[in-house]
């Protein structure tokens, strides 16, 4: 059956949809459907949803082709399916859809809210603990510690802070190093 025609599958699938020349054509021209798929998204809409849609849109297309006209069925069904698709998408668009699309319960999804919704009072309580833990931490810190820390926090990078205390790179390292692990020990407290 994959040997026929395009025309000869269509005749078939004309006279039965229940003839499985429908599915030879249809698995013929499926990298239509993957190519707008690729180009194109829908909300909400899987690939079960994509094979069901092009297949209605294929059905309806075989019904209405004309093998007499010199268009190829597959430039009518690829544009057919694509209208097909437009459509899909304006639906989804819409605001009156949109807006229930939209619309979560909180309390069925509690987790996700959680999870995902930023709490300013603990930003805010974070932000209070580590400026506490920067303030206590000179006390902790050896005197080069203290210099690269106090450099590190304007900004500076480990190559400058070397050349401009005439430390070695090994000693700036090692003590930003070991600062980060105080500040670290500090905020675990």
């Amino acid at each position: 059956m994959t040997d026929l025609t395009d025309a000869q599958l269509i005749t078939m699938i004309r006279e039965s949809l229940d003839s499985p020349a429908l599915l030879v054509l249809f698995e013929r021209y499926r990298p239509v459907l993957y190519k707008l798929q690729h180009h194109y998204f829908i909300p909400g809409y899987d690939n079960d949803d994509w094979n069901q849609e092009a297949l209605l849109v294929f059905c309806r297309v075989v019904g209405r082709f004309d093998c007499n006209r010199r268009r190829s069925f597959g430039s009518f069904y690829r544009q057919a399916l694509r209208y097909r698709i437009f459509d899909l998408i304006r639906r989804t668009q819409t605001q009156k859809r949109l807006a229930g699309q939209l619309a979560i319960s909180l309390e069925a999804n509690r987790t996700f809210v959680i999870e995902t919704v930023p709490d300013r009072r603990w930003l805010l309580k974070e932000t209070l603990e580590v400026q506490e833990a920067v303030a206590t931490l000179p006390t902790r810190l050896s005197a080069v510690e203290h210099v690269v820390f106090g450099d590190l926090l304007q900004g500076c990078s480990l190559q400058t802070i070397s050349h401009g205390r005439q430390l070695t790179l090994q000693q700036v390292t090692g003590a930003a190093y070991r600062s980060r692990r105080k500040l670290r020990e500090l905020m675990a407290e």
